[in-house]
Order: C-alpha cells, then sequence, then structure tokens
C-alpha cells in the first residue's frame, strides 16, 4: 500500500468531525456506447480503495451494464421493491468485489409513474441508503429522456461522459443545454473524455466543449479527467470483469484511480440542511 493511498484513506476516515450527508453522482451522456457503466463501476472501485463505501444504482432500464460488469446477476429490482415484494436489504446485490448495487430493471420506468402509496413505500424503505452507504453512483440510460433527466436533477454532481467523436460531443452539449435551460439545474458539471488517444486530444475536446457552454449556456463545465484508449479495457469487458481488477496497473486503471483521487480532494457541495435527499427525492419523482 503506497502512502499515497494511505493519506486518502486516512483523510476520508478523520474522526471528530460531523457526519456528511450521502453524495449523490449521476453518470450520464448525450449518446449510447461512450463507455458510462464501465465509468461507473471503475469509479467505484477506485474510491472503495480510498476507503469510500460506494453504492451503485444502475438506472438503465434497457441495458443493464452494470451487473454484466460486476459478473452478478441481482435477484431483484427496483420493481419488486415497488411493488413490495423484497425489502431494501433484500434488493441490494453484494458484488464478489464488494460494491454493493441496485438494479433498476424495468423499476426505473415505473418510478415515472408511481401511486403517492409506491412513493410512500419506496421512500420508507430508501431511509436505509444513507446508513449504507456515503456515496451513491447513478448510472443512467444515454440520451434526452425523462429518466435521465430526473436522475440528474436528484444529483449533486453529475459526470458526462464523453469521447472525441463529433457525434458524442454534440449529444452532450444538447443534454447540459436542456439541463440548464429547461431545467434551470446548477450542479457542478463534470467532463469526462473516454477512449482518448492522449491528454491533448483529451484536452482538445474538453476546451471546445467548454467554449460552446460558456458562450451559448453562460455555464461552466469543470474538467474532472480521461480515460486513454486502452486495449486492457477491451480485454476486461471481453472477460466480464472491471479493468481495475482485470489490469490494476494499465493506463485505463491508472486514470480510473486519478479520478478517483480528485473526487476526494473536492470540496463537498454545498448542500440545504432542511432539505433531505428523500425530500428532493418525493420532490423529482412526484413532479
Amino acid at each position: 500500500m503506497n502512502d499515497q493511498a494511505q493519506a486518502l484513506r486516512d483523510l476520508v476516515s478523520k474522526k471528530n468531525q460531523p457526519m456528511q450527508k450521502m453524495k449523490i453522482i449521476t453518470v450520464t451522456s448525450g449518446k449510447g456506447g461512450v463507455g458510462k457503466s464501465n465509468f461507473t463501476t471503475n469509479l467505484a472501485l477506485s474510491l472503495k480503495e480510498y476507503g469510500k463505501t460506494p453504492v451503485i444504482l444502475d438506472a438503465d432500464f434497457g441495458l443493464a451494464n452494470v451487473e454484466i460488469i460486476l459478473g452478478q446477476r441481482p435477484k431483484y429490482n427496483l420493481s419488486h421493491l415497488i411493488h413490495k415484494k423484497c425489502t431494501f436489504s433484500e434488493l441490494v446485490c453484494e458484488s464478489q468485489y464488494g460494491i454493493p448495487f441496485i438494479s433498476g430493471g424495468s423499476g426505473v420506468k415505473d418510478m415515472l409513474f408511481l401511486s403517492q402509496d409506491e412513493m410512500d413505500t419506496i421512500a420508507n424503505q430508501l431511509t436505509e441508503l444513507e446508513q449504507r452507504t456515503d456515496l451513491l453512483l447513478i448510472d443512467t440510460g444515454a440520451g434526452i429522456n425523462e429518466i435521465v433527466l430526473k436522475f440528474c436533477q436528484l444529483a449533486d454532481e453529475v459526470y458526462v461522459i464523453v469521447t472525441p467523436e463529433p457525434a458524442s460531443m454534440t449529444d452532450a452539449y444538447a443534454l447540459i443545454k436542456t439541463l440548464v435551460k429547461d431545467f434551470s439545474l446548477t450542479p457542478q458539471f463534470n467532463i469526462v473524455i473516454n477512449k482518448a488517444m492522449n491528454r491533448e486530444e483529451a484536452h482538445d475536446v474538453y476546451r471546445k466543449m467548454a467554449y460552446v457552454v460558456k458562450e451559448f449556456l453562460q455555464a461552466s463545465i469543470r474538467y474532472a479527467g480521461y480515460i486513454p484508449y486502452d486495449p486492457k479495457l477491451f480485454e476486461a469487458v471481453k472477460n466480464q470483469r472491471p479493468v481495475i481488477h482485470y489490469a490494476p496497473k494499465c493506463s485505463a486503471s491508472e486514470a480510473y484511480k486519478a479520478i478517483g483521487r480528485s473526487i476526494l480532494n473536492m470540496p463537498e457541495p454545498e448542500r440545504s440542511l432542511k432539505t433531505s435527499w428523500l425530500d428532493k427525492f418525493k420532490k423529482v419523482f412526484s413532479s
């Protein structure tokens, strides 16, 4: 264990400090195929190495990629919780890598049409979530749809995954535009460039996006890092394993760890002391 990793663990576990509320990070993108689920899963594993206790919510009801990467088929999903067919503790699936996750399944779509009774049921069960984790990572589907927008509204921070492809950049901008202009959303927007050939290409993609966001939306985005194009990552995907465990010293794994460290070093976002995340959840999914 290196000194830097130990220092980060010590930072996380400092005593005599007030308990922080659970932080919610939503991972999204403008288009599919950019690597959101790989990012979410490997980021969770890197944060676990530094002493955090992340839980993943797989909120892509169409493509449940998180369970494939973690090699664990869940027995229950959110739909079971909504319809009182399981408890929260039964819903949470423990993976072989020590990262618990929640399968959204058809329950993610069901959340758009919750009755008051169903809302009360799921809210009461989710009170256990904050006791379970200090960081909830939400892996959304791609594109601009009501489900993605609601999970972005729920977040303290939104991580937008972009590749150097023009279509990915254009769609990512369209997503940010919708969140800023139509919903007046003001979380910290973090841009991660995935599948970049090198640091210079990643920085070039970020600069172009930052310019149009500032010029046309009068908003700002933060450069959160990049994941290099790495054959080991593709090997890991084929073997249905997170790359951080498959090849811990490869360039992609080191990049995930660097982003994990940057998250730990970031100041906590300002949160209302009067509004719990469950109150926010009820407001977002009742509208």
